[in-house]
């Protein structure tokens, strides 16, 4: 048997670190949601959440870390029917792999949610999150609108951010319930107020905290996508924490993934505003004395010319190029009128040239009246000679074009006589 070298073998470790990396790098096998049924649960006491998932004929393990479990609004049971976003992983000291689930919704939020995206598709067909509908947001407002819950974690973190940003920055509230089955109307009244001319609102930010699916069920909502969209003032979405973004995400002119982000995006940072100004004033009054210097210099420059420490040089000078330019034009006269001359007297006798032109033309003439005249069907006809024609006026050139009884025109050279064909005689 032939013995194979130690370089054509893996080791354990290195097989199950392929398929680890080709699961886990499959863009197939992450970010997808599982639907399947819980057995096997366990609360483990460090806080992570062990399970199995199933269907009718398939089983696979799950873990639920605690880190992505913290925020779990209802406790996993045995045989609750739920989907799990995901990604596959593998466990390589096991060599088994595994769902390590992010989020889990009970599986009666896949209809909600399939109610969502139909909605989402409805609205995209309308254009209503084309870019070309969002307004750009200004660069420093005055007064910014916030449009949440008066007494959340949202609202002061705006604040606080918007404050430290830019402290003498104006803020309105228009308070808005953002959870239960009146949130929509809440929002919805809120952006419509705070779009009123009286608040003179820059720009708004509105949403929420962190919180579930169902929590931000209300940013899905179609009067409150629509508010989003149709708001005169920009609006920037912020609902933070989320995995699936809300359809306001797509209906606001911008959108943040937390309420402080937004904030940061709304006010820019007074000190840097400051700061820059200072930059260009520092460079502008730079720029205006290098200039000051450089004209200076040049009218130093232009003051220190012969010219105008004596004024009479320019009428000087001009009087030196007029009479240059006199001496020129004479001379140059002078020369074309001798030129013309000398090719005056030059010309031969103009009349004497006239007069052998005319001779030579009435030689030509009487030369072409001699060869037209000699041409001339008139010349022959004078000699006995006439010509025929029959009855439409054409000429007859052959005995076969008569027969008897034809009327025919015969034409002398001083007449034209009638006839009718007696006989027709061909002689050949």
């Amino acid at each position: 048997m032939e013995q194979m070298s130690s370089e054509s073998f893996y080791t354990v470790a290195e097989i199950n670190g392929i398929i680890k990396s080709l699961l886990e790098n499959n863009p197939h096998l992450n970010n997808i949601w599982v639907k399947g049924e819980v057995y096997n649960l366990t609360y483990h006491s460090s806080g992570h959440i062990y399970f199995t998932l199933k269907d009718d004929s398939s089983t696979i393990s799950a873990v639920f870390f605690r880190y992505a479990n913290k925020n779990l609004k209802f406790k996993l049971e045995e045989g609750m029917k739920i989907l799990a976003y995901c990604g596959i992983s593998l466990f390589e000291k096991r060599g088994s792999y595994q769902l390590n689930v992010i989020q889990v919704r009970p599986e009666g939020i896949g209809e909600l949610q399939k109610r969502i995206e139909q909605l989402r598709k409805k609205l995209s067909e309308e254009g209503l999150f084309d870019e070309s509908r969002k307004a750009s947001l200004p660069f420093l407002p005055k007064r910014i609108g916030i449009v949440t819950s008066p007494t959340g974690a949202a609202v002061r973190d705006i604040i606080k951010v918007v404050l430290r940003r830019y402290p003498n920055i104006e803020i309105v509230i228009a308070p808005a319930k953002v959870q239960g089955d009146d949130a929509p109307a809440s929002i919805v009244a809120a952006i419509e107020e705070l779009n009123n001319p009286k608040w003179m609102i820059d720009v708004i930010i509105a949403g929420r905290g962190g919180g579930s699916f169902e929590d931000l069920i209300a940013f899905n909502e179609e009067i409150v996508v629509r508010a989003f969209a149709d708001s005169r003032v920009p609006v920037i979405s912020a609902v933070g924490h989320q995995i699936d973004h809300p359809l306001c995400d797509d209906a606001a002119d911008a959108s943040a993934p937390t309420p402080s982000v937004a904030a940061e995006m709304a006010v820019p940072v007074k000190s840097d505003i400051v700061n820059e100004i200072e930059y260009f004033k520092i460079r502008m009054s730079n720029y205006i004395t290098r200039i000051f210097s450089q004209n200076k210099m040049s009218l130093q420059n232009i003051a220190s010319k012969r010219v105008f420490k004596n004024p009479f040089e320019i009428l000087n000078i001009r009087q030196m190029t007029l009479s240059d330019i006199e001496n020129r034009m004479t001379y140059s006269m002078k020369n074309r009128v001798s030129a013309m001359k000398e090719r005056f007297l030059k010309i031969t006798d103009i009349s004497q040239l006239q007069k052998n032109i005319l001779t030579q033309k009435r030689h030509d003439f009487e030369l072409i009246v001699q060869k037209i005249n000699t041409l001339s069907p008139l010349n022959i006809m004078s000699k006995g000679y006439s010509i025929v024609f029959d009855s439409n006026r054409s000429v007859i050139g052959s005995i076969k074009k008569l027969k008897q009884g034809d009327k025919v025109s015969i034409k002398f050279i001083d007449g034209t006589s009638h006839a009718v064909i007696d006989s027709v005689i061909d002689e050949k």
